[in-house]
């Protein structure tokens, strides 16, 4: 809706009188004093009581009130000599300083929910809709801590049969939501302590710096469900100052827990941040801003989801959540989902992963023999990494023409490349060659993540 206009008030309400009598459709109103009220436009009201009109004026003209408008709040009437008339605060204010204020908040909204998903204050979280696992889309879980959906990791104890897995919402279920995270739990788990947990977060690159501070709050949404009667789920942000140097200790700032039920349903919670002032930054860059929902809790964590007792799996079933939101600030906008392409490319960033699997074979850049026993290329990465990163390998890779197997070795990594060597034998110096994955698949990944 249209702005309403808001009149300024007068201190303290100063009273004048009508000067003359008036009758109900009068538009011109003389006073005995016009000074003490407002510069026209504005609101008066004549008298005092229940029976008090408020009009408006447009005008003034010495003493005289004109283009009134009569009977704008209360009834239009006649009016004697005397009657006194004052810039009171009226109805008409306080509900056009109301619808105003909500008004602008809905544009507010509007406008942020229209901010750009590369600006971290609209969503700080990467893959916070699950698209992206180019790790894999189911893993059995056994306790050490790992990466699975992409920018996500899991760490914590574990039971006989946990798992992770990537899940199909649907249609429909929750806007703008295509997959969701599951983690499963093989059984009520035992041997808690009061240091146990399992918990799975994402660690927001530079977010303490970005993010957090004195009076800045985060907003933390996410929809859940649990086929697991009672299920707790746990959710705060610890707020570390990175790696290197002496850098200050990570401030954990408590939330709070949800009781899951087998149905979708949507939480939100707004953190306040730890101050910044008197802070030590690790000379790595790389402070975070951690997310983190927990499925378990030892009585000395349970402060921190705003619990007194400990949780623990309870029993056999899934934990499910999906479509996890981060914004600066105490409003819940509403999701705004990244095309693929851009969701992808945001998490190469930190991992990058190149397959061969059956059927489609991975073939590496043209590699020219150096030496007779030595073939090299170069990899350049889709996208430049966070640093440089680790390089690792899986399955079996082999030569074409020959078919000859080969183990791959890296070397002169860079954020923007990796070098790739294979060893052979009795290869012509110069001479080129095609290293591929073999038929049982092979894979090379790039890991910078934090």
């Amino acid at each position: 809706m249209p702005q309403q206009p808001m009149y300024p008030a007068a201190v303290n309400s100063l009273q004048t009188e009508l000067a003359a009598a008036v009758d109900a459709t009068q538009t011109t109103i003389s006073v005995a004093d016009a000074s003490l009220l407002p510069d026209a436009p504005n609101l008066v009201t004549i008298g005092s009581d229940e029976t008090a009109e408020t009009i408006i004026y447009r005008g003034k003209s010495g003493n005289t009130l004109t283009g009134v408008t009569r009977g704008f709040q209360g009834t239009a009437k006649g009016w004697s000599a005397g009657i006194k008339v004052a810039r009171y605060f009226t109805a008409y204010d306080h509900d056009t300083f109301r619808g105003n204020i909500q008004d602008l908040g809905s544009r507010m909204d509007t406008v942020e929910s229209a901010l750009p998903l590369s600006s971290m204050s609209r969503q700080a979280i990467i893959n916070g809709n699950f698209d992206v696992w180019q790790r894999g889309t189911s893993f059995a879980y056994t306790g050490s801590r790992m990466y699975c959906a992409d920018r996500w990791n899991h760490d914590g104890m574990s039971t006989a049969a946990s798992a992770i897995s990537r899940q199909l919402l649907s249609v429909g279920t929750i806007p703008h939501a295509y997959y969701y995270f599951r983690f499963s739990t093989g059984g009520a788990g035992s041997g808690y302590t009061a240091t146990s947990y399992s918990r799975t977060s994402q660690s927001i690159e530079n977010g303490t710096r970005y993010l957090a501070g004195e009076g800045k709050k985060v907003t933390v949404s996410f929809w859940a469900r649990s086929s697991v009667a009672g299920k707790k789920l746990g959710v705060f942000i610890a707020q570390n100052y990175g790696t290197g140097g002496s850098p200050s200790p990570e401030d954990l700032i408590s939330g709070r827990y949800v009781t899951l039920t087998s149905n979708w349903a949507k939480y939100t919670h707004t953190f306040s941040t730890a101050s910044l002032v008197g802070k030590t930054f690790g000379t790595n860059n790389d402070d975070v801003l951690s997310i983190q929902f927990w499925y378990v809790w030892g009585t000395s964590f349970a402060n921190l989801v705003g619990d007194t007792v400990a949780e623990t799996f309870r029993a056999s079933g899934d934990i499910d959540i999906a479509q996890v939101q981060v914004c600066a600030g105490e409003v819940d906008l509403p999701f705004q989902p990244r095309c693929f392409a851009e969701e992808l490319a945001l998490c190469q960033r930190y991992y990058e992963r190149y397959d061969g699997v059956p059927g489609m074979r991975l073939n590496l850049p043209a590699a020219t023999a150096d030496t007779s026993t030595n073939y090299r290329t170069e990899l350049f990465f889709r996208v430049p990494k966070r640093v440089t990163p680790t390089m690792t390998q899986g399955g079996a890779f082999r030569f074409i023409p020959g078919g000859a197997g080969t183990t791959l070795n890296f070397f002169e990594t860079t954020p923007y490349q990796t070098g790739i060597s294979a060893t052979t034998s009795g290869a012509t110096v110069g001479n080129s060659i095609i290293i591929q994955s073999a038929d049982t698949g092979g894979w090379i990944a790039a890991d910078a993540e934090l």
